[in-house]
């Protein structure tokens, strides 16, 4: 019995120990007041506000608006990090003709003196803005920060990237953060571009193909995974580098008002045009008369660039000779690589938007994040998608079911 509970004693203890204690309320904005109907209701993620005129935007799952949709928006298409929802502020806008807006939100509780925090929020640029800028940032302060009017906020923003880089990618959450010492009784954090414009670095964005509508004048950024955490539970507070993320992509993608075949052909290309930090490049085995074949990825990465394009340029050859042919893919990821959130989903999402943009039906491609595989004692072989062929005679095209 004394064994037993100190056992016990034992896992509760851990279970203390590793727990993260967020200060940020509704973080992930999925705890939701009212029905989202419009643009700029930020509030309605409670207790969420935009301390100026110009109000943020929050995006549903739940709407009739297809301005404000999830995944798809009047901005681009966005999966959230966790749940149905997110935010969205404008960072800069072509020569101040759209106000920028601002997140703030009112801590659980007051940050305590001499203690370090560690901050973080993600951001990710939408698809149809022109621009992308850096300088974008979180400032922590004793109390709320308003105006009574759209103005930019000229605060001295404490948490911003230490290399100042511009923020381009898209389609993917890219983490924002910094160690912050508490001065003592700090409330309230506001998140947005609080630099003039003389002082931005913005780079000009190409539309990803796939899309028709027009490019927006601005650099607009969704907002996800906000939180305020004290750095003793954290192992590390440095979003300056992410293993395995160099190859982060701007991949091509539709809108169902969208779906014109001679829109999607595209290439799948880093935003940078680089393959920074990989060993080597995915690969893929395919026969023509394969049921299944494999995808294989670089540790923490979900680059497909280089030679898998080609072959799974064979695989779209041999679904438009079969177009009652579906097909199912299964993500997986290491459990070395449990880090890097939803990798499972990114390299999914990275093999199903490149067959989309070469003319594939959408609703052929049937998509299942199976999370950790620890089955191959090569743990390389654990980071894959499998594609699975379902042909018209196959029983199994009525029992596949799709999950996200």
């Amino acid at each position: 019995m004394k064994k037993v509970s100190f056992i016990i004693t034992f896992l509760l203890m851990n279970v203390f120990l590793f727990s993260q204690t967020n200060l940020v309320p509704n973080p992930y904005f999925n705890e939701v007041t009212k029905k989202v109907k419009q643009e700029g209701q930020i509030t309605m993620a409670a207790p969420w506000i935009s301390p100026t005129l110009a109000n943020a935007d929050l995006y549903v799952t739940n709407t009739k608006s297809s301005l404000i949709g999830v995944p798809e928006n009047a901005y681009g298409e966005e999966d959230p990090m966790k749940g149905d929802n997110y935010a969205g502020i404008l960072a800069y806008s072509y020569k101040s003709k759209e106000p920028r807006s601002y997140l703030q939100v009112k801590l659980t509780e007051p940050l305590k003196e001499g203690e370090e925090y560690c901050v973080t929020f993600h951001v990710s640029l939408s698809d149809l803005s022109k621009y992308s800028s850096n300088y974008i940032g979180a400032y922590i302060s004793n109390n709320a920060v308003s105006a009574n009017n759209t103005e930019v906020l000229q605060f001295e923003p404490q948490i911003v990237s230490r290399k100042l880089k511009v923020y381009k990618k898209q389609f993917y959450w890219t983490p924002v953060c910094a160690k912050y010492t508490a001065k003592g009784g700090e409330e309230f954090l506001t998140i947005g571009n609080f630099t003039p414009e003389e002082k931005l670095t913005l780079e000009k964005v190409k539309r990803p193909r796939g899309f028709t509508s027009p490019q927006t004048y601005d650099a607009y950024y969704f907002i996800d995974n906000v939180s305020v955490i004290n750095a003793k539970e954290v192992d590390k507070c440095d979003c300056d580098f992410v293993p395995g993320m160099e190859n982060a992509e701007v991949v091509s993608r539709n809108f169902n008002s969208d779906a014109k075949p001679a829109a999607n052909k595209v290439k799948i290309v880093n935003t940078d045009g680089s393959v920074v930090g990989a060993t080597q490049p995915a690969s893929l085995s395919l026969k023509p008369e394969s049921n299944s074949f494999v995808i294989s990825f670089t540790p923490k990465s979900f680059s497909i660039i280089g030679g898998p394009t080609s072959k799974l340029d064979q695989l779209v050859t041999i679904l438009k000779k079969e177009p009652d042919t579906k097909i199912m893919l299964k993500g997986y990821y290491d459990a070395s690589e449990k880090d890097i959130e939803k990798l499972d989903v990114q390299r999914i999402m990275a093999v199903y938007k490149y067959i989309v943009s070469k003319g594939i039906k959408k609703e052929t491609i049937k998509r299942s994040a199976e999370g950790t595989n620890d089955a191959q004692k090569d743990v390389l072989k654990n980071m894959k998608v499998v594609i699975e062929l379902i042909r018209k005679n196959d029983a199994s095209d009525d029992t596949e079911e799709e999950s996200e």
